[in-house]
């Protein structure tokens, strides 16, 4: 049983953090949608002018300002790689010490300068879900949820780890199966730390890498273990560095409270 931050949030693994159950004070629905998994934000608002437009940028016809180029999965558009530290950082410093709106329930977010770090290529982590929403909010994009935009938050859990969920969809190549066999075999699980964004692991559809392994990721379904509760619960997709290699999937899911930052804990944007 994993504890994050000390709160409500907490997420039975079982040996390789591959399927997602509920705990107590979880609505029912949560419960019995996590066991399908055995078998198996609102939209971005217009980019701030100040987000950095890359040269010769992406010509997949996807939406985005900054970070990472799109690639499209269906109906969907979805960052070929995770949001990397030098991402981040240009994110921070474009709106440094500005009060950004993630979208409700989240707060305000308000953006620090990163600073200078050696890893740029490196997946950005401990980014707390707000803050990863008010980034893709900036590119122009929005972190992920069903496909053809908006959150999943209303939605069962099942829908998540299904064809209607944006991410999973991409993940998967529109497939129903979880266990989708990656091109190359090259995920980065099982080991101590991550690798740079974009380095191996082909996903669903050409050009997607790391959906599987090197972090975990961010999605866009907040869901509330009870009716009054003040810390409302988000999810994350897809394993990261240290779990198994032999059972980590495109629908390996852990939740975790809003203000949870991990060293594993990354995200990438979609757009519709």
């Amino acid at each position: 049983m994993r504890r994050i931050s000390g709160l409500l949030a907490a997420v039975a693994l079982g040996a390789a953090l591959a399927r997602c159950t509920s705990f107590e004070g979880v609505p029912d629905d949560v419960g019995e949608d996590a066991s399908a998994l055995d078998d198996a934000a609102a939209p971005a608002d217009a980019a701030s002018p100040d987000a950095p437009v890359e040269a010769g940028r992406c010509d997949s016809g996807c939406r985005g300002t900054a970070g990472a180029c799109g690639v499209r999965a269906g109906p969907t558009c979805i960052d070929a790689r995770e949001v990397t530290v030098a991402d981040y950082r240009a994110f921070t410093e474009s709106v440094q010490g500005a009060t950004l709106d993630a979208g409700a329930p989240c707060e305000a977010v308000t953006v620090d300068v990163l600073g200078a770090r050696p890893d740029d290529a490196l997946p950005v982590t401990n980014v707390s879900f707000c803050e990863a929403r008010a980034f893709c909010a900036w590119a122009g994009k929005s972190l992920c949820g069903k496909v053809g935009g908006g959150s999943l938050s209303d939605e069962p859990l099942h829908v998540v780890t299904s064809q209607q969920g944006a991410w999973f969809n991409a993940c998967t190549g529109g497939t129903p199966s979880p266990h989708l066999l990656l091109s190359d075999g090259g995920c980065q699980l099982g080991v101590s730390s991550p690798r740079a964004a974009g380095d191996g692991c082909q996903g669903g559809v050409p050009g997607l890498v790391d959906m599987v392994g090197n972090v975990w990721e961010w999605i866009d379904r907040v869901t509330y273990p009870e009716p009054d509760a003040a810390a409302p619960l988000s999810y994350l997709i897809g394993g990261g560095y240290a779990n198994d290699p032999g059972t980590t999937t495109c629908g390996s899911l852990l939740y975790a409270t809003f203000g949870f930052r991990g060293q594993d804990v990354g995200f990438r944007c979609c757009s519709p």
